[in-house]
């Protein structure tokens, strides 16, 4: 497209206003101290460790080039002063500081040795007054730059030697009262203390680097986003991207309407209370982690916070409250090791592909929660003659040895397992290496248990009996033609190219063209696919794929 006439005009509109000035680091020192020049609530926090600050201090010494300082100029109304908010140099400026106020003590260094274990205070005064008078370039963005294109410049500016990370990145672009919100949501107490067994989710120790680098405040955003995201009609979660959570913070800065903020941020820390008494009194001291069981015969928690587990934790119990599970919990707690150690479409799911299955593996486990629930009765029985057998003789049924904790059972046809030597296992390892998509399979539905030739055969029977009970339903339509792998058979041939597809009964879509289902030649994404299908309707809540 050809340069117009206004191009000039918008070049006006998006151009930075700036200045470059040399200053001195007396100077700049003396601007920070009286907090003329100011590091934002928004600006990246600190993360050079204390190799980097010493190298940084060398160069200052040797006179080596640095990367110029970036400041924002902003005018106070009540103050009537001229301040510079830093958006781009933190790590020197603050190293700068420590140095000079004594809370640094340089070492390591190769080139000026004699350096080495030396704070400001202590070097002779022609050698400290050398190093205040060494020159930095400075570019400072005008306050008549558009606001917009301020925050813009801060988002290309990523290219220190300590990168900004994506929730740092948003915590500038995006700064505002749903940011601060996220942060405030980030110091609750309960979070805190849900975090507090992985270092590297913990606050930083003064002058210690931060590891955290808002890790923290991202897990709340993501756990926002999903759920504010999710799609009721298809049943479905958005995938966990970075442009996920960037849409949804732009989605929230846009909103201008101070009461309807208010009410949606009293709404979400309400939700995030909730889910967080939830998650506590039911996951013990191993909440958000994932469980395993190793070929070494043991079964035991990542020491790490999994992303993967935090959805299906958090996520799981949005639509209950802490009545619905609190005498629930044990029992909550021992499925979801089950499911760990032996299901394996739900470790498969946690696992790999990680944010392509999000809605497999919270899909598992919401089934699994609800039938919990619903059935509790049976689930506690079960639970506790596994609890009972455990009391009465610890002891593996195979290996003879002491089951040291009751995370490690299992129990299975009466008697008691360690988990690595659980029949299930050898099931679940059996089956996963030997179904394929030409394999029987069963499921539930309208409690009876069916069996089918293959999975695709139990497809069609699916599809038939849904389409016979919605007909021709504009509302289930348009759920159905939400769906990837449900549409026209043009749509569905243009994107699969030569596969299998299934007419879906007698439906048409609003348009009056036929609907068809893709059978995919995988077994398991057709079976996820059947799960995400039955889950649409309400006459199909007790389906389930048996095997």
């Amino acid at each position: 497209m050809a340069v117009g006439q206004n191009f000039l005009a918008q070049l006006k509109q998006v151009r930075v206003n700036k200045k470059t000035i040399t200053r001195s680091i007396r100077d700049l020192m003396t601007d920070f101290q009286s907090a003329k020049i100011v590091i934002p609530p928004y600006q990246r926090t600190f993360v050079w460790d204390f190799s980097k600050q010493c190298r940084f201090v060398e160069s200052i010494f040797m006179d080596i080039p640095i990367p110029p300082l970036f400041f924002l100029e902003k005018f106070d109304e009540e103050t009537d002063a001229t301040m510079f908010e830093i958006i781009d140099g933190v790590q020197r400026l603050t190293t700068l500081a420590n140095f000079i106020n004594g809370s640094l003590k340089v070492a390591n260094l190769d080139n000026l040795p004699e350096l080495n274990q030396s704070t400001f205070n202590h070097l002779p005064s022609n050698i400290s007054a050398l190093f205040l008078e060494r020159q930095i370039n400075t570019i400072v963005i005008e306050s008549d730059t558009h606001p917009e294109i301020q925050f813009e410049v801060f988002g290309r500016l990523n290219m220190g030697s300590v990168s900004l990370n994506a929730q740092e990145l948003r915590n500038c672009m995006f700064h505002g009262d749903f940011n601060d919100f996220l942060i405030d949501c980030s110091k609750n107490l309960i979070y805190r203390e849900l975090l507090h067994p992985f270092p590297k989710l913990r606050p930083p120790k003064e002058g210690k680097p931060d590891k955290n680098r808002m890790l923290d405040v991202e897990l709340v955003l993501r756990f926002f986003a999903l759920h504010d995201f999710y799609d009721s009609e298809t049943n479905k979660y958005p995938e966990p991207r970075t442009e996920t959570l960037n849409d949804y913070m732009r989605e929230q800065a846009k909103n201008e309407d101070e009461n309807f903020k208010k009410q949606k941020q009293d709404e979400l820390n309400i939700l995030f209370n909730k889910v967080l008494d939830m998650v506590k009194i039911t996951f013990e001291d191993n909440h958000y982690r994932s469980f395993s069981v190793k070929k070494d015969n043991n079964a035991k928690f990542s020491p790490q916070p999994n992303a993967a587990i935090y959805d299906i934790q958090m996520l799981g119990f949005v639509p209950y409250n802490i009545e619905d599970i609190r005498d629930k919990t044990e029992v909550i707690y021992d499925k979801f090791l089950d499911l760990s150690s032996f299901d394996r479409n739900f470790i498969d799911a946690v696992s790999r592909s990680t944010n392509a299955r999000l809605n497999e593996r919270i899909g598992i486990w919401d089934n699994q929660l609800k039938q919990i629930i619903e059935n509790f009765d049976s689930y506690l029985q079960i639970f506790t003659n596994k609890k009972n057998a455990y009391q009465a003789s610890p002891f593996c049924s195979v290996s003879g040895k002491r089951i040291e904790t009751f995370e490690e059972v299992d129990f299975y046809d009466n008697k008691i397992y360690h988990k690595a030597f659980s029949p299930k296992l050898e099931m679940s390892v059996d089956v996963s290496k030997k179904v394929t998509i030409n394999s029987s399979v069963s499921i539930l539905l309208n409690g009876n248990e069916l069996q089918f030739d293959d999975i695709r055969e139990a497809t069609r029977f699916v599809i038939d009996f849904i389409s016979k009970r919605i007909t021709d339903d504009i509302h289930d339509i348009i759920r159905l033609n939400k769906l990837d792998y449900v549409g026209t058979q043009e749509d569905l041939l243009s994107r699969e190219g030569n596969k299998i597809i299934q007419p879906f009964g007698n439906l048409n879509n609003i348009d009056g063209e036929r609907l068809y289902f893709y059978l995919s030649n995988r077994r398991a994404e057709n079976i996820t696919r059947l799960i995400e299908l039955a889950s649409l309707f309400s006459f199909m809540s007790d389906f389930q794929v048996l095997n």
